[in-house]
């Protein structure tokens, strides 16, 4: 995959956070995904299909293990899939084999059922740690070394006891306020950069069909597409230009 510059990164970042729709909060994270999407030779955009950030870290979505491992010649055979237990059979070329099954038992053994969400979806739950183990136990490449949401999500935080000493309280350092983009990176528009090799009349294609879609008014341009539709034009070029018969 071409490496893609920085400043497009980070303008990907930004409107990412800024779409709260992924559950990045800020443009720092959303950058620090997209460079590890990058590191794996996969698009940065793909940080806010795959990733969630769980208690401040970085997880990668079971779904997206499950698609990576199948990417990758993997393949699953599921036996078991209800509320009470879940088991499938993980195979891959270089891994070999493994049968792996988790039952709400073994979740509350586990100590993992106080956690509200495995009362209202335990199917899902326990879907999710079948994969997770499966795939970290035959082939963890796939993991780049993260873990699932719903294991993120079930370690617990710990609390430090009560003492009759007093303590030290520890100074809570603010989030560093976002800075306006440096001229030079606020001044990249994607577009230009996506169309650069395309005809005039490819581009004026790609105008009329944004302005018939309400994406943008009669009198703009496909520069001035919202930053939401550039980042996702960036990240599935072949698919965005196929929308226009291009």
């Amino acid at each position: 995959m071409q490496l893609i510059p920085i400043d497009q990164i980070s303008l990907m970042a930004k409107a990412i956070a800024e779409s709260k729709l992924f559950g990045i909060q800020t443009p720092a994270q959303a950058l620090a995904l997209g460079l590890l999407c990058q590191a794996e030779g996969r698009h940065p955009a793909e940080a806010a299909r795959d990733y969630h950030i769980i208690n401040g870290k970085p997880s990668l979505k079971s779904e997206a293990m499950l698609a990576r491992f199948q990417q990758a010649g993997g393949k699953v055979e599921w036996h078991e899939y209800t509320h009470e237990a879940v088991s499938g059979t993980f195979t891959h070329p270089q891994g070999g084999s493994l049968k792996v099954s988790w039952t709400m038992q073994d979740a509350t053994r586990a100590g993992l059922t106080g956690n509200p969400t495995w009362k209202k979806f335990p199917r899902q739950m326990l879907k999710a740690r079948c994969i997770s183990e499966a795939v970290r136990g035959i082939f963890p490449g796939v993991l780049s070394g993260l873990y699932a949401p719903e294991e993120v999500s079930d370690i617990p935080v710990q609390v430090v006891a009560e003492t009759a000493e007093p303590i030290q309280v520890p100074i809570q350092i603010e989030a560093p306020k976002e800075e306006p983009l440096p001229e030079q990176i606020s001044s990249v528009n994607l577009m230009d950069r996506l169309l650069s090799e395309k005809t005039k009349a490819q581009k004026d294609k790609v105008t009329a069909g944004a302005i018939k879609r309400g994406w943008i008014t009669e009198n703009q341009t496909y520069r001035e597409l919202p930053i939401s539709i550039q980042t996702q034009a960036c990240a599935f070029p072949e698919r965005f230009f196929a929308s226009f018969g291009i």
